[in-house]
Order: C-alpha cells, then structure tokens, then sequence
C-alpha cells in the first residue's frame, strides 16, 4: 500500500501525536517490498528467549567497571565493592531526583543536576559531540550492521575522544549476515570477537558482497572486549546516562517512513517489519528516546529521531545492547 501523507496526518491530528510527517522523496515511490528492505531485523525468538531468561550484570557493576577501565592492571583485575557501592550510590540519588523532578517542570529548565538525569544526548555530553555522522543502508536490509557500527562508533568517541568511520560492510558481510536481514547478538559477537576495520578497508554498498576485507584489516579494526543486554527501563537509563549510547531493536509501522521531526508515535498503516538503530539518549521529562538512524539525513531530524516511550514495544520486547572497552584489534 503506497504512503497516504493525507490519512497520516489526520491521524496525527485525530490522535494528538507530537509529530510531523511528510513526503519523503527517497520513500514516496517505494513498493511495500521495497520499504522493507530499508530494515533488516530478522527475529531470532530462541535466542530473545535466552537474552529475557538470563540475569544481566547488575548495572552499577558495569558501570564501575567501565569507570575503572583505564586504571592499572591490579586495579582492572577486579572492581572493588566500594567502586560498586560509590556508583550505586549515585544510580539511587539520580532515581530519586528524576523522581522528584518529574512533577516540577519548573526544576526541569533551572536545575543542572535535574537536566543530567532527566535529559541525556550524546550529540553534547562530555562537552562534545559522541555520535558519527548519519549514513544510508540503502535497499539492503541491513540496519543490524549499521545500528551496532554507529554504537561501537560511538563508544570510541566515548572512550577515547576519537572520531573513526568503521564499516558496516565488514560487520554485515564477513559476520555472517546479509541484505536479507540479521539479529544484533550476531554482529555483537563479531565486534567482541574480530572488532571492525574502517570503511576505506571494506566500503559499502547496498547489495550482497563477499567478505572481501583490505591487508590493513588487523592493524586498524577497532572491537569492544564487553557487552551488555538490558531489558528493564532503569538499567538502560542508567546505562546511557553513564556509559553511552546502545543499539536497540522496535517495530517500524509505514507511518514511520514518513517522519519529519517530533516525537513519534503510530498513527497510521500495518507493520512493515524490524528495525535495528542507535539509541543515543533520552528525555524523561517529555517520555521519549532519542535515536540516529540509517536512512540518511533527508529523512527526519537530518536523520535522528525520537520515539515516545511504550511505542512500537522498543520498551517491551527487545533488549539493548550496549558494547564498551573499544581498543584496536589484538591490543
């Protein structure tokens, strides 16, 4: 079914959604077929049962963890659970400030300690842009490599103030996916276990292609020695709040693929599939998440978007993914 522009924005209208639609030029003449391929999750149920049975590391563990990575080797050898208890210390102070700010909109716009805990993008924390520029998977479906690959990006921002354009192709290609679609646990296995070389070692482009990687490959791929998977909605928050952005997966309704700029909410259309993308932040005052997609910066907020909380069960059913400890490959 071709995008109805007209009946989404009666929709938005009808429905009092916070957000804007209009003609995409890349998507208004695109077959329902066609828009799919401008996704790339495939469900892997055996192993989202595994990931909601499995218990996941309590969050200010990781935290600390992720604090005390660049101390010396004895310090790394393990956490101390005054380190622990200092960050979760501070994870309880934040709840109870996001708490009592929430019903104080005046504190929202006065506070500095309310804003760090109630907003957080990482297009400006640490006094710096952490996220790489928008790029566009094209008709492949592959959003899987190129969520992961804008988050392990991210991280090396993060981590080492170090702005690196990897390849989604390696990822994709060489870890076993393919435009036919794929599932983050795939490619955050690859990032652990080879990392991922630049671009300029294996360039994209919107088709199958061989794992054809350059001789360089070794000596500049960047991998990340530590994941994480969170489900519950505070660990998250923690998560981004304190170590960086994630990839997530959340089901993508053909309203989407008309998104101008707001906070997304469906409107209109039947499920079109799943979608695979960077969450770098979130703003608890308002109930959204902020996102960098892969559809190229003619599509949304020059291609970043937010999505209101318990939308499209990115709350619900899946997990994200976090991925820290990025270091050149075999360091």
């Amino acid at each position: 079914m071709p995008l109805d522009i007209n009946a989404i924005q009666r929709g938005i209208r009808e429905k009092e959604a916070k957000w804007v639609a209009r003609p995409i030029p890349a998507f208004v003449d695109l077959s329902d077929d066609q828009l799919r391929h401008r996704l790339g999750v495939i469900l892997d149920e055996q192993r989202l049962s595994a990931l909601r049975a499995a218990t996941p590391p309590p969050v200010a563990q990781v935290i600390a963890h992720f604090e005390t990575a660049r101390a010396t080797p004895l310090e790394r050898a393990a956490v101390s659970r005054e380190a622990v208890s200092a960050v979760a210390d501070r994870l309880r102070l934040g709840q109870e400030i996001s708490t009592k700010m929430a019903g104080s909109p005046a504190l929202h716009a006065t506070s500095p300690v309310a804003q760090s805990q109630l907003q957080v993008d990482w297009r400006y924390r640490k006094g710096r842009n952490n996220v790489t520029p928008v790029k566009d998977q094209g008709g492949c479906g592959s959003c899987v490599s190129f969520g992961c690959t804008a988050t392990l990006e991210s991280m090396v921002l993060v981590e080492h103030n170090l702005s690196l354009d990897l390849s989604e192709a390696e990822l994709l290609f060489c870890g076993g996916g393919g435009c036919g679609g794929w599932w983050p646990d795939a490619a955050v296995t690859y990032i652990k276990n080879h990392g991922v070389a630049l671009e300029s070692c294996f360039p994209y482009h919107d088709h199958d292609m061989p794992c054809t990687t350059c001789s360089e490959r070794n000596g500049e791929a960047i991998q990340a020695i530590q994941s994480v998977v969170y489900f519950a909605s505070g660990d998250r928050k923690s998560y981004l709040c304190l170590v960086g952005p994630v990839a997530c997966v959340f089901e993508v309704y053909q309203d989407f693929f008309s998104y101008s700029s707001g906070v997304y909410s469906h409107v209109w259309g039947s499920l079109a599939g799943l979608h695979c993308v960077e969450v770098i932040g979130f703003d608890d005052a308002n109930s959204f998440w902020i996102c960098k997609n892969s559809w190229g910066t003619g599509w949304g907020e020059n291609g970043f978007f937010c999505i209101a909380y318990g939308q499209c069960n990115i709350d619900a059913n899946y997990p994200f993914w976090g991925v820290y400890g990025t270091r050149w490959y075999g360091t």
